[in-house]
């Protein structure tokens, strides 16, 4: 375990009542699912823990899912949550780390100083005896100070910027599984194109887990270079909703890698709109 990212459940339960700690559950559903993580959470969750809703703490006026929330509306969110900017967050999902790595990266955007993922989830957690508590939980609440990093995130123009210039080292590496990006299986949201961006390559979310824990780093560095990325240069992570391309950012970030970003559209933008260009 590599304790500047994640902490074990037997740490977090000699530290749950830390003052400075605050633990929140960022489960979310896969595509396929329509599960409502929120009513989950109120059901069964680590004893004063929040619920980070991805899908609320985002920007609704966009009709893409989760896109990261204007700084003001994240701040709003975890001030009332009882987060503050140098709180220690441990951040927990259903153990499958699908969606707990958005949460981190959300977080380090907007200016979190100390973040970190249960590893095993609430499952690891539930399997190693500690207790769980059931219905809301009140916080009081705190002010979190915004400190922004807009270059984290991409759009679409600036996806196309790149592919335009034949100069830029910048690379887009897709979270997708391989027939996804292969364009040999459907996408799992209906009225989307099947491919991938021009040039992009591949690295499945899936490939840098083993039982929802990540590899090895020198197991992470392997698996990026035997898919062609080059680790000296730039690197954009995309998937299909920008929420497992989170999965890519922080494995890059435990090997060192840091000049990263996250097409925030990712494959739910790109592949609505015929007008942009498409590999297969």
């Amino acid at each position: 375990m590599n304790s500047q990212y994640f902490v074990t459940p037997q740490w977090l339960s000699e530290h749950l009542n830390d003052e400075n700690i605050v633990v929140i559950d960022a489960s979310a559903p896969m595509p396929t699912e329509s599960i409502d993580y929120q009513q989950k959470w109120l059901e069964k969750h680590i004893p004063g823990s929040g619920f980070f809703d991805l899908d609320k703490i985002a920007d609704l006026q966009s009709p893409l899912p989760h896109m990261l929330p204007a700084p003001e509306t994240f701040q709003k969110a975890v001030s009332e949550m009882g987060i503050s900017e140098n709180h220690l967050i441990v951040i927990y999902d259903q153990g499958n780390m699908f969606s707990a790595p958005r949460a981190w990266w959300t977080f380090k955007t907007f200016g979190a100083k100390n973040i970190r993922i249960l590893e095993g989830g609430l499952q690891g957690w539930q399997q190693a005896g500690y207790p769980t508590e059931s219905g809301a939980v009140s916080h009081h609440a705190q002010v979190f100070n915004i400190h922004f990093s807009p270059e984290h995130v991409i759009s679409r123009q600036q996806i196309l910027d790149i592919l335009h210039n034949e100069e830029e080292k910048t690379q887009v590496v897709d979270a997708r599984s391989v027939e996804r990006f292969q364009a040999r299986a459907p996408e799992p949201r209906p009225g989307l194109r099947m491919g991938h961006v021009p040039g992009s390559k591949n690295v499945p979310w899936t490939a840098l887990l083993e039982n929802g824990h990540y590899k090895s780093p020198d197991e992470i560095k392997l698996i990026f270079k035997q898919q062609g990325v080059d680790l000296d240069q730039p690197i954009i992570t995309s998937c299909g909703s920008g929420m497992t391309a989170a999965v890519l950012i922080l494995g890059l970030d435990i090997i060192g890698h840091k000049k990263t970003a996250l097409y925030d559209g990712s494959w739910a933008e790109w592949g609505a709109d015929d007008n942009l260009p498409l590999e297969k």
